[in-house]
């Protein structure tokens, strides 16, 4: 028993994150040049923060997942919305955070077939970062479309008044954020305005803004944009 848990930690040491801090929003395209330097497991609490209502995991329970790199092994995997990390429970009371600096990983979780991969991006500050985002078209397409799921976090407020009650701390969803990825590129926050989309192709961006009209995409829909995504593709 003991020989079985020592190859397991040994296993996940591959995938989990030493100091994320030293190779964050670092892409190499090496798996093995992103894990040298650290073996040490960052171990976190899954605690969420006292008194808030509502949960930072997308689903509070762990669930059957699935590791590209790993194929054939089974974990219990949940993601942190919060605080944009993907924890693997190890053994009872103890969980670790998947390596997110590893390129060209997916997470799948299989029983609502989300399949997660970290990404380099572009923030709305123009700053370089690394996040999860959920895959939503095939990873061989030249334009690629991803949904970035989040939580925020709001703080307890008091009441202000004796008509006001107390209002306590609370995690709440946020709605999807859409990326997309040209050419392997860093993906970017893909925009809301159709013109605006259909200049991030020049070469076609007459037959992408016919195409949004005839089919009347809505760029707040998802099954829409995946749909203009896969057409773009063929062009």
């Amino acid at each position: 028993m003991k020989k079985s848990v020592l190859v397991l930690h040994i296993t996940l040491s591959f995938l989990m994150i030493s100091s994320f801090n030293q190779v964050k929003a670092q892409d190499t395209g090496s798996n093995q040049t992103l894990l040298e330097g650290g073996g040490a497991f960052l171990v976190t609490t899954g605690v969420k923060m006292k008194d808030a209502i509502g949960s930072p995991y997308l689903h509070e329970d762990f669930a059957v997942a699935k590791i590209s790199s790993n194929t054939g092994e089974i974990y219990n995997a949940r993601y942190n919305a919060f605080k944009d990390e993907i924890e693997i429970k190890v053994s009872e009371g103890k969980i670790q955070n998947l390596n997110k600096s590893i390129s060209n990983v997916y997470i799948t979780f299989v029983n609502d077939n989300l399949i997660f991969t970290p990404l380099n991006y572009i923030n709305a500050d123009d700053g370089l970062e690394r996040g999860y985002f959920v895959t939503l078209t095939k990873s061989n397409q030249n334009v690629k479309i991803y949904a970035q799921k989040g939580i925020r976090y709001a703080q307890a407020q008091p009441a202000i008044s004796g008509y006001d009650k107390d209002k306590p701390a609370e995690f709440k969803n946020k709605n999807d954020v859409y990326f997309v990825s040209i050419n392997n590129a860093y993906a970017r926050e893909l925009p809301t305005k159709k013109k605006d989309i259909a200049k991030l192709f020049p070469n076609n961006s007459k037959e992408v803004l016919n195409f949004i009209k005839k089919n009347k995409i809505k760029t707040s829909r998802e099954a829409d944009l995946i749909n203009l995504i896969n057409y773009i593709n063929t062009l």
